[in-house]
């Protein structure tokens, strides 16, 4: 049990990185009202496109949960997950439900990549995953979870429709980066930017391309990549040397670089900005920072 209860708290752990705002919020909601919630079942599909028919017509996420006879966690999840009355209530509200079995649906096996079971994908109303999870999560976390997703994903959807019609479309690549970092899929966002970023519109026109890159930063630090937040931050150094955006481009790197233990490079990184820019909100953020190095 206390196996279980560490991995199911990591993926909260993440997931208060990744729906930041909105999970303060939803951690309230469970506490009011997670007692007054109805007994009943989760309707589960066992189709995608019956699944995101259904999800289309409310502009709701997919929970796709895979599973298989033979999986052990699978079964406690079935006995003491998805009975829970708590997040049946949740669920009902915010989600729609499809399950997948690992056996008899290899296709959409591939499809997703499944690692391991159980495996959980959090999806737009089209089926493009948003956020994912490998192993078993208890009632009570996955309760928070969805209370914390956004019930409306009509912007969100428009958005893959259009990339539906032209994966490559710039403007809707960017978009949807952007989306996605404002709701706190930092990941999936990164992931859309990217994309966006081996466009010719952002490699023609660095004014496309440098929030783009940042944002790419912003990303990874939330999600504690300091290796990745580096990367991108060191690029936009590099490329944008004269950018109104240096004293935050070196505060964020000096955060990266703390994230990496790297205290050395951290020190110059903040000591740049407190140099060059000492009367700017980022410098005396740094100075904060350093007196903690």
């Amino acid at each position: 049990m206390a196996e279980r209860r560490r991995e199911s708290a990591s993926f909260v752990l993440g997931l208060l990185l990744a729906l930041a705002g909105n999970l303060l919020v939803a951690q309230n909601a469970v506490a009011q009202d997670g007692s007054q919630a109805g007994a009943g079942e989760i309707f589960w599909y066992k189709d995608l496109n019956e699944a995101i028919a259904a999800a289309q017509q409310t502009n709701q996420p997919i929970l796709v949960d895979f599973w298989a006879d033979w999986c052990g966690p699978c079964k406690i999840m079935d006995a003491e997950v998805y009975t829970n009355p708590a997040l049946v209530a949740a669920f009902r509200e915010k989600m729609i439900g499809l399950r997948i079995h690992f056996d008899l649906q290899p296709e959409m096996v591939r499809k997703f990549e499944v690692p391991a079971l159980p495996f959980l994908v959090f999806t737009n109303s089209y089926g493009t995953p948003l956020l994912e999870h490998r192993g078993l999560l208890e009632a009570e976390d996955m309760t928070t979870v969805i209370k914390a997703f956004p019930a409306d994903l009509t912007e969100i959807n428009r958005l893959d429709r259009r990339l539906q019609e032209d994966r490559n479309h710039f403007p809707a690549l960017r978009d949807m980066g952007q989306r996605l970092r404002e709701v706190g899929f930092y990941q999936a966002s990164s992931g859309f930017y990217e994309r966006a970023l081996r466009h010719n519109d952002a490699r023609r026109d660095p004014a496309q391309r440098e929030p783009i890159l940042y944002s790419m930063a912003l990303n990874s630090l939330a999600l504690q990549d300091g290796d990745a937040a580096a990367s991108s931050l060191e690029r936009c150094l590099k490329e944008f040397p004269q950018s109104v955006r240096k004293p935050d481009f070196l505060l964020s790197l000096g955060r990266a670089y703390i994230l990496k233990e790297d205290r050395n490079r951290a020190k110059r990184s903040l000591d740049t900005l407190v140099k060059e820019f000492p009367r700017t909100p980022a410098a005396q953020a740094a100075q904060e920072l350093l007196s903690t190095l």
